[in-house]
């Protein structure tokens, strides 16, 4: 019988195919000589690359390294690098979990290593129901991972403030200045982020779908090179309809829907979905694959497709005199139909809105800027429509539901996107007196969201709204010259991460002079007798003390207990599914107590 040492190297290393990186590392590599040769062959630590991990942060050009062949690169030190960061990520996540204490500081030391982290948080977010603290682990692992999105959708907008300084020192081509010194695709993409938690769809995602509609326009239109570009428009328009990638709602409520404002959704779901601004920005984002430079062009009430010729040539591949505007334009509505619209009746149509004049600057490219800007306001229509519209809560569900996800869980990341996109999309300079007002109320509310639902975003406040806040407020309006405009900020959010690191008293039953009073535990889930609510405890006081809220506190000499609580309108159809925030403060659910297992013992050491 042949030895394991007879078998030749390229064997060997196909076996190891089947290892993992970390027994090849730590264990196979010391079996001995030939193997420890045998575990340094870069192809193999390329391949443990290439498996092992589907995300990698920008900062690798990961894939840059894997299409150029000849550069030199150490894949088992890039493998062993992701293995350290994993290790220290997923000892951070155990203490996230574990304890309260300098949680939030753990938190952003985790969103530092960027999308380097979001392998290993994706497989926590989808642990195994026998998991000990399966609910706070999916929890604070999805925290953690929306964090990390968030930081790459306001990178993308943060193109913007680099495009309005260069701005400044002019020169830029025409098409920067259309395109404002970002992809029309990540920039609308970004909104996605904000909602995206543990699914697929991010900016990379969203710009392979596209590639890939692309690449299958160009198979089923095998000419389309050799086409003008009046031709290519049109073939790709009804391409569009055909393939139902414009998805015209015959509902026209519809167009309200939270899903049709996103990019990313819009190309996931099966029956796509989506605003005429988000039509029009798919148009033109596979357009531009084809070398046709198309832009949206917003409209009052309407939305269209506004498609230049190269320059000096017509739309229809002639060459034009030197005397006439140096690019035609034609116009489609990528929405509700697939023709060319002439010019003639875009000028009546703005007529009759009463726009006589200045109809060149109308019909013409709408900037980056502007299209996230009226993404925005479509998603705080659609969050509108779901406040004030007098119907059952289940009727306005579908208003603000996505693909994937619980609705209550993508409200307030939805509003939060809007928030961010209005700071982000207002050129910060000093002397912008017209924009300054908006835009420091925009911060009013952007920070009253991030104290109340997103305090694990204070790196991203810190990096992004503080030294905007210091060029946007001008020398003389500060109150001293050495303080800075956003010391207000700096200090709340450092007020923050002292209380993070904080201990906090217990509350415990044994101390109360009658520790029967207080009748209900944490994890235990109720009934409301009187408002027919369904609800879970999730903390109790007596007297009113230690709640935040004074109409609860009560004179000393009343003696009763208080119960801090989530509640929900319906039961689901299984408990431990009650409520998607339940990680936030229980470990799992008990099928044998019929409780939710405290994870607050820290303040309820006794529950």
């Amino acid at each position: 019988m042949a030895s394991f040492d007879a078998l030749p190297d390229e064997l060997i290393t196909h076996i190891l195919h089947y290892t993992s990186p970390e027994e090849t590392l730590l264990q196979i590599s010391r079996v001995s000589r030939r193997f420890a040769r045998i575990a340094q062959t870069p192809l193999l630590w390329r391949y443990y690359c290439d498996t092992t991990f589907k995300y990698w942060q920008a900062d690798h050009a990961f894939h840059a390294k894997r299409r150029n062949r000849r550069l030199q690169i150490d894949w088992r030190r890039l493998c062993t690098l992701r293995l350290f960061r994993n290790r220290r990520i997923s000892q951070l996540l155990d203490g996230i979990v574990a304890t309260r204490l300098e949680r939030l500081q753990k938190i952003e030391e985790i969103c530092q290593y960027g999308y380097d982290a979001k392998d290993y948080l994706l497989s926590q977010c989808k642990v195994g129901d026998d998991t000990p603290d399966v609910l706070a682990r999916r929890y604070y692992a999805c925290t953690v991972l929306d964090s990390i999105h968030r930081s790459l959708a306001i990178a993308e907008w943060a193109k913007y403030q680099k495009h309005a300084a260069r701005q400044i020192r002019g020169g830029a081509p025409a098409s920067e200045k259309i395109n404002c010194g970002m992809r029309l695709e990540r920039a609308l993409g970004a909104f996605d982020m904000f909602v995206l938690h543990d699914n697929e769809g991010d900016l990379d995602e969203i710009s392979a779908i596209l590639d890939q509609l692309a690449a299958r326009f160009r198979r089923e239109t095998p000419s389309v090179d050799d086409m003008t570009t009046r031709q290519k428009s049109m073939a790709l328009s009804r391409w569009l309809h055909a393939s139902n990638l414009t998805a015209a709602q015959e509902d026209e409520g519809m167009a309200k829907y939270l899903r049709t404002c996103l990019i990313g959704r819009a190309l996931q779901d099966d029956q796509h979905p989506s605003m005429p601004i988000i039509s029009a920005a798919i148009y033109s984002s596979i357009a531009k694959r084809f070398n046709v430079e198309a832009y949206c062009c917003l409209l009052p009430t309407q939305i269209y497709i506004v498609v230049l010729s190269p320059h000096g040539v017509s739309l229809d591949g002639h060459p034009l005199p030197e005397d006439e505007e140096q690019q035609q334009k034609m116009f489609i509505d990528a929405y509700g139909s697939d023709g060319e619209v002439s010019l003639d009746a875009l000028r009546i149509f703005l007529n009759r809105l009463g726009a006589h004049t200045g109809h060149s600057n109308l019909l013409g490219p709408t900037s980056t800027d502007l299209i996230v800007m009226r993404t925005a306001q479509n998603i705080r229509s659609s969050f509108t429509s779901f406040r004030t519209l007098e119907r059952p809560v289940a009727d306005l569900v579908p208003l603000i539901e996505l693909r994937h996800g619980d609705w209550a869980r993508n409200l307030q990341p939805a509003l939060y996107s809007m928030i961010w996109a209005s700071i982000m999309m207002v050129p910060i300079l000093p002397d912008n007196e017209d924009m300054r007002w908006d835009w420091q109320q925009d911060v009013r509310d952007l920070l009253q969201y991030f104290y109340e639902y997103f305090p694990e975003d204070s790196w991203l406040v810190e990096k992004y709204v503080c030294p905007m806040y210091d060029t946007f407020a001008a020398p003389g309006r500060r109150q001293n010259n050495w303080e800075l405009p956003s010391k207000r900020v700096r200090d709340q959010i450092r007020e923050i991460r002292r209380v993070d690191s904080s201990e906090k008293a217990p509350w415990r039953r044994s101390s109360l002079d009658n520790p029967g009073r207080v009748k209900y535990r944490i994890g235990q889930v109720f009934k409301h007798k009187r408002y027919d609510y369904h609800g879970i405890i999730i903390g109790w006081t007596v007297n009113g003390a230690g709640f935040d809220d004074s109409s609860t506190r009560m004179e000393s000499r009343v003696s009763q207990p208080f119960y801090r609580c989530m509640g929900v309108q319906e039961l689901p159809r299984e408990i431990r599914d009650l409520v998607p925030m339940a990680g936030k403060f229980f470990r799992r659910w008990d099928d044998e107590t019929g409780v939710f297992v405290s994870n607050l013992r820290e303040l309820f050491p006794e529950d």
